[in-house]
């Protein structure tokens, strides 16, 4: 089972952790079964490599564990 969940829209990337005090949560996706800042569907895989999605932080940032990307939001072109 996947722990993190991340929205599948570059510009938000919302990251959600199924764990609650290091226990999963496996409900946690019946009651957010979208994205709450933008409404897109949640992913378990990583948006740049597809491998299954694990986290880390470095330096308070959120990275991908398998191609070390940070999880933000993608720039928005004006």
């Amino acid at each position: 089972m996947q722990h993190f969940m991340v929205c599948e829209n570059p510009k938000c990337r919302f990251i959600l952790d199924r764990r609650l005090n290091g226990t999963s949560t496996d409900g946690v996706l019946r009651v957010l079964r979208k994205c709450p800042d933008c409404g897109h569907a949640w992913s378990s895989n990583c948006p740049f490599c597809s491998q299954s999605l694990e986290m880390k932080f470095v330096a308070g940032t959120p990275r991908t564990v398998c191609c070390g990307q940070p999880l933000r939001p993608e720039a928005r072109v004006v």
